[in-house]
C-alpha cells in the first residue's frame, strides 16, 4: 500500500496531484485546511492499494514539491488497517447489489464455486459486472481477462536471460533445470549457461552444478557485482542463460537484491516469480510486494499437489496483472505441464484436476521447448 500526503493552494489542485501521481484508483484518507507562515493551503492524505516496487511514500510541500514522508512504520500499518476496513465496507456495499439470479444457472454456479474456493469478493464482483454487461460472455472468457495465460516457451519469452525468483523452498532450482533441459532437448546444439546467484544455499548451487556437468552446460556463480559483470560480458557466447535468484530476506525487496548483486542492469532479462497456492492470502500478497520488479514477467505456480484450494491463483493474477506461464504438480522434474492452453488452468480451478506431466500431455512434440 502506498500512502502520500499532498499539499496545494486549494482542494481541486491537490486532487489533481493525487490523480496524476496515484491514479484514479486512489482513496482519500483525510482532507484538511491548514495555515503555515501566513500561507493557507489544503492538505490531503491519499492511498493506493499497491505500491510500485522501489517507490516510497512521500509528502509534497505547500508549493507542490515532494519531500520524504515522516510517518513511522506504526502509522503506515495503522493506515493499512484503516484502508482494509474501508475496503471491506465498500466491497460489502457492492456485494449487496449483486443479483446472481440475473445470470444463467451455469454462471451462478461458477461464481459461487470460485468464491468458495478462496477467490476474493472483489474479483467475484468484477466477474459479475463483466457478465452483466455482456450476457453472451461465458464465465471462462471473463475469467481469462482476469487470469491471462502465457506459456513458458522460448517463443513467448525470447530474452536470452531467464531468471527464477521466489521464496525459499518453492522450487526455483527445479523449475530452472526443467526449462534448461527442455530447451536443450528442442535444440541440442544450443549453448546454455546455468547461473547460481543463490550461493548461500549450497544444495541448490550443487544441484545446478551437477546438472550442468551431466548435460554439458556451462555453470557460473554470482556472488556480487564483479561476478555479474563477468556473466554479462560472456552473454554473447550463449543462446540461453538461466539464473537461480536467492530468496529475499525479510524487510528487503528483490529489486534491492538485484542491485546489490550487480544484476539490475543485465539486458534482456526476464524474471519469473514462483509461488504456491497453499500459502496464506496475506503471505501471497507479501510475496507479490517483495518479489515484483520491472523485469518480472510471469507467475509460475508450484506444489499444486499440496494445495486444497486454488482461488489464490486468481487473486494473485488480478492483483499484479502478470500472466500465469506454468503449473507444477509436484517436486519431480516431470511433475509439470506447459500452459499451452488455458483449459489446463480452468480444469485446475473448477475440477481441482492437477496438470498432467509433460510426457503424458497431448502434442508432446510441441511441448519439448515449453519448459515443462
Amino acid at each position: 500500500m502506498r500512502v502520500k500526503t499532498f499539499r496545494g493552494k486549494n482542494t481541486k489542485a491537490v486532487l489533481d496531484q493525487v490523480k496524476r501521481e496515484l491514479g484514479a484508483g486512489a482513496v482519500i484518507l483525510s482532507t484538511q485546511s491548514k495555515r503555515e507562515n501566513g500561507i493557507c493551503f489544503c492538505e490531503v492524505m491519499a492511498a493506493v492499494e499497491h505500491e510500485t516496487p522501489g517507490d516510497g511514500a512521500g509528502q509534497s510541500g505547500p508549493g507542490g514539491g515532494a519531500s520524504p514522508d515522516s510517518d513511522t512504520r506504526e502509522d503506515v500499518m495503522s493506515l493499512k488497517r484503516e484502508w482494509g476496513q474501508i475496503k471491506e465496507v465498500l466491497l460489502g456495499l457492492a456485494g449487496d447489489r449483486i443479483d446472481l439470479e440475473s445470470l444463467t444457472p451455469l454462471q451462478q454456479q461458477g461464481l459461487r464455486f470460485l468464491e468458495e474456493d478462496g477467490v476474493h469478493r472483489q474479483v467475484v464482483i468484477r466477474l459479475f459486472a463483466r457478465l452483466s454487461r455482456d450476457r453472451d460472455c461465458s464465465l471462462l472468457k471473463a475469467l481469462s481477462e482476469v487470469v491471462p495465460v502465457r506459456a513458458l516457451t522460448p517463443a513467448a519469452f525470447p530474452h536470452k536471460v531467464q531468471a527464477f525468483s521466489g521464496p525459499s523452498g518453492v522450487g526455483k532450482t527445479t523449475q530452472l533445470i526443467r526449462m534448461a533441459l527442455a530447451v536443450q532437448k528442442a535444440s541440442p546444439k544450443a549453448r546454455i549457461c546455468l547461473v547460481s546467484a543463490d550461493c548461500e544455499r549450497g544444495k541448490g548451487r550443487l544441484l545446478l552444478k551437477h546438472y550442468a556437468q551431466l548435460s554439458k552446460m556451462t555453470f557460473r556463480e554470482i556472488h556480487g557485482p564483479d561476478d555479474a559483470a563477468d556473466v554479462m560480458a560472456a552473454l554473447h557466447g550463449f543462446d540461453r542463460v538461466f539464473v537461480d535468484l536467492p530468496a529475499v530476506a525479510r524487510g528487503k525487496r528483490l529489486g534491492n537484491v538485484l542491485r546489490e548483486l550487480g544484476m539490475a542492469e543485465i539486458p534482456s532479462m526476464d524474471v519469473h516469480l514462483l509461488l504456491s497456492p497453499h500459502y496464506a492470502p496475506a503471505q501471497i500478497d507479501s510475496f507479490l510486494d517483495t518479489y515484483r520488479t520491472a523485469k518480472t514477467v510471469s507467475l509460475i505456480w508450484t506444489k499444486l499437489d499440496e494445495a486444497c484450494t486454488f482461488g489464490s491463483i486468481v487473486n494473485a493474477a488480478e492483483s499484479c496483472g502478470l500472466p500465469t506461464s506454468a503449473l507444477v504438480g509436484g517436486p519431480g522434474l516431470r511433475d509439470a505441464a506447459p500452459l499451452t492452453e488455458a483449459m489446463t488452468l480452468w480444469k485446475l480451478l473448477f475440477k481441482h484436476e492437477l496438470p498432467k506431466a509433460a510426457q503424458d500431455a497431448p502434442r508432446q512434440g510441441h511441448a519439448t521447448g515449453q519448459a515443462a
